[in-house]
């Protein structure tokens, strides 16, 4: 992700767009890909860019804020960059309502039990309210798990186990 993507990410967030008005956007922009190859086009005026979007993204389905928001986008070349921006926008909403992103990795589906008590303490290693947990079924990890939040990899895997023995041995 770029950091231009997060910069917008962050002013779509604080704009306070709805975020189904966003995802609106980025499915038209979606469906339609001469739509971004237009808006990105160094050969169109960026007058005649912004009287397309002003057509395109019309109310009551959008914002005069959401049309000034794309205008912007479209001024600085990053409209084409909107599906990243929405994702990014999502991730920091999460992370404004104090809910962080977190993937397990593993051989054997844990229990509803065990993810309780990883999100537990994920909620207060972080001083988060909630955790998101993307579940990876990994079957080269041999056994055991890998949890990776923010920064932080908690690596309690067979093959995890094997490589710090190689290493320890190495030594």
């Amino acid at each position: 992700m770029t950091e231009t993507a997060r910069t917008y990410a962050i002013v779509l967030y604080e704009l306070g767009i709805p975020e189904e008005m966003v995802r609106e956007a980025v499915k038209l922009l979606k469906e339609n890909p001469e739509l971004p190859e237009v808006l990105n086009s160094p050969v169109v005026p960026l007058k005649s860019k912004h009287a397309v979007i002003e057509k395109v993204f019309r109310e009551p389905e959008f914002s005069a804020l959401m049309v000034r928001f794309l205008k912007k986008a479209c001024d600085a070349g990053c409209i084409g960059q909107t599906e990243e921006i929405a994702k990014a926008r999502d991730a920091y909403a999460r992370m404004a309502a104090g809910v962080m992103d977190a993937e397990l990795h593993y051989v054997t589906m844990p229990g509803a039990a065990q993810i309780t008590g990883m999100k537990q303490f994920l909620c207060r290693k972080y001083n988060k309210k909630d955790v998101n947990i993307r579940l990876v079924n990994q079957p080269d990890l041999v056994g055991g798990f890998v949890l990776k939040a923010g920064d932080t990899e908690y690596d309690y895997s067979l093959k995890g186990q094997l490589v710090r023995l190689g290493r320890a041995v190495v030594r």
